[in-house]
């Protein structure tokens, strides 16, 4: 009965996930041109940068902290989905980076120099530590378990933490690109303008929704009953 509380707002998680990696697709592709990893037109590298980072680090990011909770499945099981779930959204996150490097520096554009480029390294970074500290405390070797029970809250806390950093830096990011485009003639009331904002609002309901799932009432008591993963 506790457990029905909760998947209301997986199920949310879910829709929402798949309109967010929709609209910023239709975007990249329909409004910006497409992506290309090596190209001409420099603007289609840049491209690789907010799909990823949305598709591959948010969204898959975001599954894979519900993955733990919602899956019903064995404990063993999901504790691996969990882990390459993460391990996926690293791997992509990294990329969805570097390709922001790429097209910075094949365009002649300074590195560095935002905000959005600050708080992403150190989110990127955050998310790596977590990601090593929690395959040696929980997966392997694996801590004793009196350390599990007492690293497990903090863990989630941290984890959580860290998502809610890459949903507000991608809003910083949302909001750093349409700056520069209305720079070049951008219509501001356009239907591109429009899309890119109801893109971000969507990626925050997404983040509000993916943390509710997790830390509501049922999920922490499950959390109690398995701390000693």
């Amino acid at each position: 009965m506790e457990k029905a509380r909760v998947e209301p707002f997986t199920f949310v998680s879910h829709a929402l996930a798949a309109a967010s990696a929709t609209l910023v697709l239709v975007w990249c592709i329909h409004f910006r041109g497409g992506l290309a990893y090596e190209a001409t037109d420099k603007s289609l590298i840049f491209n690789i940068h907010p799909v990823v980072m949305v598709i591959g680090f948010i969204i898959m990011g975001g599954e894979a902290i519900m993955s733990y909770r919602s899956l019903p499945l064995r404990k063993d099981a999901k504790k691996r989905i969990h882990l390459i779930l993460h391990a996926i959204a690293l791997a992509l996150g990294a990329f969805g980076i570097h390709a922001a490097f790429k097209f910075h520096n094949e365009s002649g554009i300074d590195n560095l120099y935002s905000l959005h480029s600050w708080v992403g390294l150190g989110t990127i970074s955050l998310y790596g530590l977590q990601w090593i500290i929690g395959f040696f405390t929980f997966f392997y070797p694996g801590a004793a378990d009196t350390v599990k029970r007492s690293a497990i809250r903090w863990h989630a806390l941290f984890g959580i933490f860290v998502f809610i950093l890459a949903v507000g830096n991608a809003q910083l990011g949302f909001l750093e690109k349409l700056t520069f485009l209305e720079r070049t003639g951008f219509d501001k009331y356009g239907s591109e303008a429009l899309l890119v904002n109801f893109t971000a609002l969507v990626v925050i309901l997404l983040g509000a929704s993916v943390v509710i799932s997790t830390l509501a009432p049922s999920n922490i008591e499950e959390t109690k009953k398995s701390s000693a993963i």
